[in-house]
């Protein structure tokens, strides 16, 4: 099966600009003494996002970053990851239980009763083959997601049977992705359908049962959303939630010092950690996340032509001082190929290590002047720093190194023509669409993935994950990555952390957050007493 089309996940965090303003305030501001704000009488909640959502908040539509917090609390899928851990757990949502065939094709799912949605109408089994037509019909990037459903069986108003057209052991993977397919009013699908299965409409509105529903939209400017009265789970104190939009990081982060912002998830720059982790002013939570911070070699390139210069590369960085320098405390060396804890049993143990000698050796045989270009996303400020300790050391050796910047849109057309990008590229922060090794293997490692910007395939590794899929063999997916690993294409460089700061008087942070989503469950989110 494949993943056909995948999404650009790299955290507004991530991509801060304006660094200099950034140190300016950290230095001027004095947070960690002052008193902490005042929590709202009004039952507001503010949470500041960083840029434009970039799409509308239809489920079927969205695949991208921070838009993700409006549709994960107007919307609700079968399943989802378990909050509040850093293991990957199925946990149940509007289905209270499952089975799954032993063939990993049939998959039956009991419904929780008494949930309605946000037009009033009952959910029932009937929702399920909506969700999944309108995924197909509207065609959008986690469309995959359900393209493997050979048919769905309602017996009764709270049964769903699910039949594949061939197995999958990630199909509940899929289910509980922040992306996966999300249950909609089959009646007001049908009321605002237009010419267009109701995107029109979906782009200020929402048909979904989750918590809260979207109340006001000005896109580019803000979003409101108030809590829906008819919801089945736990209920919050903030009946409003606005969600202002800054167009760069300075002009957030002084809103939150003034209090005018409640909470930041995962928007601020690792220059601000300072500021903050130790603060008597403000809340600082570091949750887990299924991404990373990865290095990727491009063979195409005459440096990199062997793999041994590509080995010799991935050897001659210091992950562990990148990491603390760069990431700090919002991020941990990697030591496995997949990510924190995919594989149980430990076969994707990653045996990269820092031996600077290799590559100083590989060097010493280059000739005179020899060039080397290593690349990072325009904006991406971690990614730059690591591109820049990189390329000092190399030009230690007499590499002629350096660092340089790229649209995003040139990095993912890289695929079409390899030679065209640098030798090689720091992605300071990327990540699967969910927690199954397939979903991660697949996308970083096979050409058709759409993060595997070089093209460093090996049509090995492809069978032997799509032959994992299947039946969800651990020994399979470890034989795959240690495998690929051995190309010298890949290096998994950090577990990276979503950073939340809050107000001292918002409390539930972990409780409302899980390892795929990186957003909040403002339901589950409360006032100190």
């Amino acid at each position: 099966m494949q993943l056909t089309t995948l999404r650009r996940r790299t955290r507004a965090a991530l991509v801060a600009a304006a660094a200099v303003p950034l140190l300016v305030l950290t230095a001027c501001s004095g947070a960690g003494a002052a008193a902490p704000h005042a929590a709202p009488t009004d039952g507001t909640l503010t949470v500041g996002l960083l840029g434009d959502i970039g799409q509308p908040p239809d489920p079927d539509i969205y695949y991208a970053n921070n838009g993700l917090a409006i549709v994960l609390n107007a919307y609700e899928g079968l399943v989802q990851y378990a909050n509040d851990t850093d293991e990957v757990q199925i946990a149940p949502r509007l289905a209270t239980s499952w089975q799954v065939s032993d063939d990993n094709t049939e998959y039956t799912f009991h419904l929780r009763k008494g949930v309605t949605f946000h037009d009033g109408t009952p959910f029932t089994s009937a929702a399920v083959q909506t969700a999944f037509d309108r995924r197909i019909a509207v065609k959008g990037g986690a469309a995959y997601m359900v393209e493997g459903v050979e048919s769905v069986a309602t017996p009764d108003a709270q049964t769903a049977v699910v039949t594949l057209k061939s197995p999958n052991s990630a199909f509940l993977d899929y289910l509980a992705s922040p992306f996966g397919p999300k249950m909609e009013s089959p009646t007001a699908l049908r009321e605002h359908a237009g010419s267009d299965d109701a995107q029109t409409y979906l782009q200020t509105h929402d048909v979904g049962t989750g918590p809260y529903e979207i109340s006001a939209a000005d896109p580019g400017s803000s979003w409101t959303m108030k809590r829906y009265a008819g919801y089945w789970g736990t209920k919050s104190p903030f009946t409003t939630v606005k969600l202002p939009i800054y167009s760069d990081v300075s002009a957030l982060q002084l809103a939150f010092d003034r209090g005018d912002v409640s909470t930041i998830v995962a928007a601020l720059p690792s220059s601000s950690l300072s500021k903050y982790e130790d603060s008597k002013q403000f809340s600082s939570a570091m949750l887990p996340t299924l991404q990373s911070a990865l290095v990727t070699v491009n063979p195409t390139k005459s440096f990199f032509a062997t793999k041994e210069a590509r080995i010799a590369f991935l050897q001659s960085i210091d992950q562990e001082k990148m990491v603390d320098q760069v990431l700090g405390s919002r991020s941990e060396p990697a030591t496995t190929l997949y990510a924190k804890g995919m594989l149980s049993d430990g076969s994707d143990k990653q045996e990269t290590t820092y031996e600077p000698e290799a590559m100083k050796t590989y060097a010493k045989g280059l000739p005179a002047g020899t060039t080397m270009t290593i690349g990072y996303a325009s904006g991406n400020t971690n990614a730059q720093q690591m591109a820049n300790i990189q390329a000092a050391a190399l030009q230690g050796l007499g590499i002629k190194a350096t660092a340089k910047s790229y649209p995003t849109s040139q990095v993912f057309g890289w695929i079409n023509d390899p030679t065209s990008g640098p030798d090689a590229f720091f992605d300071g922060n990327n990540g699967p669409d969910g927690g199954s090794p397939y979903m991660w293997g697949h996308v970083f490692w096979d050409k058709s993935g759409g993060i595997n910007y070089f093209g460093c395939d090996v049509p090995a590794v492809d069978k032997t994950l799509d032959k994992a899929l299947q039946t969800g063999d651990e020994a399979l997916y470890g034989q795959a990555a240690q495998q690929y690993a051995e190309t010298g294409c890949y290096y998994n460089l950090s577990y990276n952390k979503d950073w939340v700061v809050s107000q001292k008087w918002l409390t539930g942070v972990a409780a409302a957050h899980n390892i795929g989503a990186n957003e909040l469950d403002f339901s589950k989110l409360g006032l100190k007493k």
